[in-house]
């Protein structure tokens, strides 16, 4: 196949004219498009690398510098972005965070980017156009900061770390004397870290930052469980409930001392974190217990004594009371809370079981002006003044201490009651005392002193009043009535034996005791008074049994001179003897009894100085 390659003649001249130029033309504008892309061309080559002209950041221009230069170009410019510092003030003073320690400054490498893009958009033909026109047009980019978050992050948490501290109680210490000490407490604090970052990255990612911030450091105060309010409060209540506590009752009172109550008082937390004072309960007995003994009281019933030949009223009676101690402690319990809930401080009354006297001041002033007197109550007994009756003394002060002695009714009347305790300071002296069944002449203080004994029991027999305690001498003593005779002892081993009888009448009884004398023989007598409630008394008459006959003896001693004798145990015949006593009222029997004594026999001794040789002396009468 043969291409014929011959152009055919044109048909017509004017069309082939046309296309001709337009050939031409577009040549043409070949020829010098490509003699200028030839120039842009070699315009880009000269600026590769390299910031294009007409580039300037946040107003330095940066037109044609290589990246080290325009990074030393921005550095220069934006230098004082990383001399500033951060001041925060915390409740503790301030602190600072230098901008350099978070690694503030120019954010070189974006702006660096940003100045060398600017007029290239990575197409040939568009960087050949647009190389010219950044350098005709110009651009400006913004200038811009960074910093390092991490870095800030740790300088605020080592802030906060001087700022952070956990909430701190107050305390409240009871020292060993009892006074309390107290610590304050102490508000908790934390830091709000997140708000402190915003704030603080609002403030540095501006440009025009200051060159020191200010800011307060943002905390939560986190209030103890116990605060400086709670201990003083607790302390101010113990302070109320250590007060002196009064217990009154009537015109008596007693007191419980501030200083022994704040020994109980400790202190407890509450389930809120509060703190209250407590007391310790089994601490309250104790101090009660002491009160108890002078609250508690026998009724005592209104006295009498005679004045010339009346009786008449000469003290009040008192109400018998006992304490109740489990009801008293409750109620200073009570007392202690309501003063540690703030309650004003008053007078408490013990919870007390009180009795009546059997004789009121009431009753007693219309009784003593009907006591006389009793018809058969009085008895009298004569005995020797001598040594072995400390010459009288040990019968005489005894009945000295019982005159006056009120009985009430219903009541005992005990002789070591009455009399108290013997001792020399009152007046007692050596006497003689019967040991081991032998007569000892100075062998106890305050011997003769059964002689007071049995006069006041005969006396009371006699009147018709119920007998309890009463024993026999250990034999018999001529000078009493046989077998109604009453001895009384306290031995150093502890034994006592005592003389007692009850008022069984609903009136009262005043014994009267009289000590007189004549020449070298004593007396004691008892008259007993009281109203009479129509008593009378019979005693029959000794039933003797059992009689043994005492001897006498010689015993020869060294200790007397030849020709000497001393009579030191006189012979006492020994026997049983029975009385039995009834006692009337109205005309009714209202009790008998019958006393039995046993008398033992007592064999005479006479010691005489060894070598003599004589008769005895003859017995004498006990």
């Amino acid at each position: 196949m043969t291409t014929d390659l011959t152009p055919a003649p044109p048909k017509h001249r004017g069309r082939s004219l046309g296309l001709k130029f337009a050939i031409a033309f577009l040549l043409g504008v070949s020829i010098v498009v490509g003699a200028g892309g030839a120039g842009l061309y070699a315009y880009g080559q000269q600026y590769s690398g390299k910031v294009l002209p007409g580039v300037s950041v946040g107003g330095v221009d940066l037109s044609g510098l290589t990246p080290e230069a325009a990074t030393a170009a921005i550095a220069d410019a934006y230098g004082a972005l990383g001399a500033g510092v951060i001041t925060l003030t915390g409740p503790e003073g301030e602190l600072t965070i230098g901008y350099k320690e978070i690694g503030r400054g120019p954010d070189t490498r974006a702006m660096l980017d940003a100045a060398l893009a600017a007029g290239r958009q990575g197409e040939p033909v568009a960087d050949l156009i647009g190389a010219p026109q950044t350098a005709i047009k110009g651009v400006s980019l913004d200038a811009g900061v960074t910093y390092d978050p991490a870095s800030l992050e740790t300088a605020v948490a080592d802030a906060a770390a001087a700022v952070d501290r956990d909430p701190v109680d107050a305390t409240l210490t009871i020292a060993e004397d009892g006074s309390y000490s107290t610590t304050d407490s102490v508000d908790g604090r934390v830091v709000d870290q997140q708000a402190l970052l915003a704030a603080l990255d609002a403030q540095l990612s501006k440009l025009d930052a200051p060159g020191e911030i200010r800011m307060d450091i943002p905390f939560t105060t986190n209030t103890p469980a116990t605060e400086t309010a709670d201990v003083e409060a607790a302390a101010a209540a113990a302070d109320r409930m250590a007060a002196d506590m009064v217990l009154v009752r009537g015109k008596d009172s007693w007191t419980i001392s501030g200083k022994k109550l704040r020994k109980l008082v400790t202190f407890s937390k509450t389930s809120d974190g509060g703190i209250v004072p407590v007391v310790d309960e089994e601490g309250i007995d104790p101090l009660i217990k002491p009160i108890s003994k002078a609250v508690n009281q026998a009724a005592t019933n209104a006295g009498f004594r005679l004045s010339g030949s009346r009786i008449v009223v000469s003290s009040q009676s008192k109400e018998g009371r006992k304490l109740d101690l489990a009801a008293t402690h409750a109620v200073i319990v009570d007392t202690l809370m309501a003063r540690q809930g703030g309650a004003p401080d008053g007078q408490i009354e013990p919870v007390v079981a009180a009795s009546d006297p059997a004789v009121t001041s009431a009753e007693a002033k219309s009784i003593a002006s009907r006591m006389v007197p009793l018809p058969t109550g009085k008895w009298t007994t004569w005995f020797h003044i001598y040594e072995r009756n400390g010459f009288g003394a040990n019968i005489w002060i005894p009945a000295k201490l019982i005159s006056g002695y009120t009985v009430g009714p219903g009541e005992t009347f005990d002789f070591w009651k009455a009399v108290g305790p013997v001792t020399r300071a009152k007046g007692y002296k050596d006497g003689g005392a019967i040991i081991n069944g032998k007569t000892e002449p100075l062998g106890a203080l305050a011997g003769g002193i059964c002689t007071c004994s049995t006069t006041l029991f005969n006396a009371a027999l006699r009147a018709g009043y119920k007998m309890v305690a009463r024993r026999n001498h250990y034999y018999y003593i001529d000078r009493y009535p046989v077998g109604l005779d009453a001895t009384v002892f306290i031995s150093g081993g502890g034994s006592k034996q005592t003389m007692s009888f009850v008022n069984d009448t609903k009136y009262p009884v005043l014994i009267r005791g009289i000590n007189t004398r004549k020449g070298s023989i004593g007396y004691v007598t008892f008259r007993l008074y009281s109203v009479p409630v129509g008593r009378k008394v019979v005693i029959g008459a000794p039933v003797i049994k059992n009689r043994r006959t005492a001897r006498d003896s010689v015993q020869y001693t060294s200790s007397l001179r030849a020709g000497q004798s001393k009579r030191i145990e006189y012979p006492v015949n020994g026997f049983d003897v029975w009385r039995t006593v009834t006692v009337y009222e109205n005309g009714k029997v209202l009790r008998k009894r019958t006393y039995y004594s046993h008398y033992a026999t007592i064999t005479g001794i006479v010691l005489r100085g060894k070598g003599t040789v004589t008769r005895p002396d003859p017995t004498p009468t006990p």
